[in-house]
């Protein structure tokens, strides 16, 4: 037996079958109001949590930018990669060019060395 029925049962007993019926319409109608209006409260409720359109939007141009820095900073950072291995090679071509003429100057001391022996 659902609620509703018995409350109209109990009602018709104490106060009769039009109080009864009187009195479960007005319930039943007061419980379908308050369930549309929690329904729309809660829709609306949802319908703030829920991203929108517009949030979408916004949040997809913000990615671009967000890409769009890092693309540069990527590309500033290869760069100066570059910059840095020219650099690093200019210093080991002068590091071994002084080596070499190191070894020729003290190939020649130790050649005049024993030749004076």
């Amino acid at each position: 037996m659902s609620s509703v029925l018995k409350l109209y049962t109990a009602l018709e007993e104490k106060l009769g079958k039009e109080t009864a019926k009187i009195i479960t319409e007005a319930i039943e109608e007061l419980t379908k109001e308050k369930k549309s209006e929690l329904k729309t409260e809660l829709k609306e409720e949802l319908t703030k949590e829920l991203a929108t359109k517009q949030d979408t939007y916004e949040l997809k141009l913000e990615m671009e930018g967000v890409k769009s820095e890092i693309e540069k900073v990527k590309k500033e950072l290869e760069r100066k990669i570059e910059e840095t291995k020219t650099e690093i090679l200019k210093w080991f071509i002068g590091l071994f060019i002084s080596l070499v003429i190191f070894l020729i100057g003290w190939s020649s001391a130790l050649v005049k060395i024993v030749e004076q022996k």
